[in-house]
């Protein structure tokens, strides 16, 4: 498998290299393609020197094994590609001109706005303004999910905040939350409220000291940013864009799966070095498309190294369309950071129905929820009949519930190895096959339940082996069969797995910290002679004793490093006894540009 990824990333690159050498030597004619600038006309034929105004105009010409290249500027459309390529030597490519800053932007500016005599501003807008699609007019649930009932699980497991509407305000990259009543603005700022009618919208808002005629002030008027509305087109990649403001709804499992950008059941897409902010909902889909369409090829996505931020269901989802697939390297943070809607479907990334994923190396800070008990906040969810994942490398920080959960899988096989969970829960409900190896989790207390509905299985034939817990730990009261406990670590109160005839108990505390620095973030930990006294054996693909379809053997730290046939337990190996400090994740320069433009601390 890991060779098959190698050389289809390969020819990939290529194909961006011949982009990158016709705009730099101004030869278009080196590789098929269309240029984009803000100072084109649709009317021009696409040249370097003759752009397009649009993206959707490449869009509508675009023929397999086409670039289309987009010069720097904001572009207020929504992508609607009309066509896909063919393989991966003929795919179309949309791609920011290298080094240039440009935005697809689902909002509209928006002036005028008057101040009223208690303090909040006012705008009125006829309906006109935005066409066949108000999202001020839009309930967030899944419009297929309309009759409901208000109890229970239905508007598809969107628990909380069913009466918000898809329409959002952004004043200078700062996202205001939607009030039920006009009376709620005025002692919270940043808030707005809606009052419309056949005729009009009047939106208020209290904009604390910001003054929304002077500074960037934006509602979304649109609910995707580059969305094929044809299910079923492949060979697609989205490149270097920062996407923004989208009015995209609510997105459960079993329907049709909308977002930001999704594949709609197209197949070999690549979606990577994107900034994503301010989706009402979904970032990226990969899930069930808006027609019923059938194939032999599902799947085989990569979405890679992007910054997913303050979106408000979720980063990265799927369901049946996602199978053998790549996610790694992206930046999620601030998942449903307002708190202002929430479900079963909130998490940074999560998959239904799945098999031969590969969800590595992704930096997941931040996932949130109102409460636990009214609404899901994971990091990564593997949730029903998922197979042969390979969950490894991930840092995940702060989520309001589990960091990873594994749900409903019958009998897996999934990996879960070398990751990093900090205030970060694991959970296991329902669910069989399931490794986990090398991990460390600080402070993230185990939860489990066996699910008494349907047809879904009782825990049991996991593993966990050479895992470092560092407070909370497994709920021993869990029931299992045919588990394994081996050479796992406990310290700083950790509770010791009973099983766990091998156990390494710490007897000082390492005094962990997460530290946070300009260029990523820190570890210290403090390790006594315990921690090294029992060298652990390096957990081949036999020692796990699962049926995967990959080497499931961990010959590898979380870093890279190459681990020998004897190491440490847990992600990091070269720890030394005494005082540790190490970066376990440096941020990107894209995560880098990101901060720079939403001008975080």
């Amino acid at each position: 498998m890991a060779n098959f990824f190698y050389l289809r990333t390969i020819s990939r690159s290529f194909i961006f290299l011949l982009s990158v050498i016709a705009i730099a030597c101004g030869k278009p004619d080196v590789a098929p393609g269309y240029f984009v600038a803000k100072n084109g006309n649709d009317s021009n034929p696409g040249t370097l020197e003759k752009p397009f105004l649009t993206i959707n105009k490449a869009a509508s010409v675009a023929k397999p094994g086409d670039i289309i290249t987009v010069r720097e500027g904001i572009y207020r459309e929504s992508v609607n590609p009309l066509q896909g390529g063919t393989s991966d030597s003929t795919r179309i490519i949309y791609q920011s001109a290298q080094g240039e800053d440009v935005r697809i932007l689902g909002s509209e500016e928006v002036k005028g706005w008057t101040k009223t005599d208690d303090g909040l501003w006012r705008v009125e807008l006829g309906n006109d303004f935005f066409g066949d699609f108000n999202p001020f007019h839009t309930l967030t649930r899944h419009p297929e999910w309309v009759g409901v009932d208000e109890s229970g699980d239905g508007w598809g497991w969107l628990k909380y905040g069913r009466w918000t509407h898809l329409g959002d305000i952004i004043i200078d990259y700062k996202g205001l939350t939607e009030q039920d009543s006009l009376q709620k603005l005025f002692d919270q700022p940043l808030t707005w409220y809606v009052d419309s009618d056949t005729t009009k919208t009047i939106l208020f808002a209290n904009f604390g000291d910001l003054d929304p005629n002077v500074s960037n002030t934006e509602i979304n008027v649109r609910p995707y940013a580059f969305f094929p509305q044809k299910a079923g087109l492949s060979y697609i990649t989205l490149k270097g864009f920062t996407v923004m403001n989208l009015a995209s709804h609510w997105a459960p499992p079993t329907v049709f799966q909308p977002a930001a950008i999704g594949s709609n059941g197209g197949h070999h897409w690549v979606i990577e070095d994107n900034i994503i902010a301010y989706a009402k909902a979904m970032a990226i889909s990969l899930g069930i498309p808006n027609e019923n369409i059938t194939g032999e090829i599902q799947g085989h996505h990569i979405v890679r190294n992007n910054v997913i931020t303050r979106c408000g269901q979720g980063g990265i989802n799927g369901q049946s369309w996602n199978s053998d697939s790549e996610i790694y390297g992206n930046h999620i943070e601030n998942i449903n950071y307002r708190r202002q809607l929430g479900g079963w479907e909130t998490a940074a990334i999560k998959h239904h129905n799945a098999n031969n994923l590969m969800v590595r190396n992704n930096y997941i800070d931040g996932v949130y929820t109102i409460d636990p008990q009214q609404g899901a906040a994971h990091g990564i969810w593997n949730d029903y009949r998922n197979s042969n994942w390979s969950v490894a490398n991930n840092i995940i920080l702060n989520t309001d519930a589990f960091g990873i959960l594994v749900e409903a899988n019958w009998e897996g096989p999934n990996l879960f190895a070398n990751n990093v969970l900090v205030k970060s829960g694991i959970g296991t409900y329902s669910t069989r096959g399931d490794a986990w190896i090398n991990n460390l989790f600080i402070e993230s207390k185990h939860g489990w339940e066996n699910q008494p509905w349907g047809e879904r299985v009782q825990i049991g034939n996991s593993r966990w082996m050479q895992n470092v817990f560092l407070g909370n730990g497994i709920d021993t009261a869990i029931v299992e069969d045919g588990s394994k406990y081996v050479g796992n670590v406990f310290g700083d109160g950790a509770i010791v797995v009973p099983e766990d005839e091998t156990a390494v108990v710490l007897s000082s505390p390492t005094n962990f910290e997460l530290i946070k620095k300009n260029e990523g973030i820190g570890l210290r930990l403090d390790l006594g002679k315990l921690f090294f006294e029992k060298n652990m054996s390096l957990v081949t693909n036999d020692a796990i004793g699962l049926e995967f379809g990959f080497d499931a053997t961990i010959n590898k730290d979380m870093k890279g490093n190459s681990r020998e046939e004897r190491t440490n337990a847990g992600p990091i190996i070269g720890l030394v006894q005494g005082k540790n400090e190490i970066i376990i994740h440096k941020y990107s320069d894209k995560y880098l540009k990101a901060k720079a433009l939403f001008g975080w601390d």
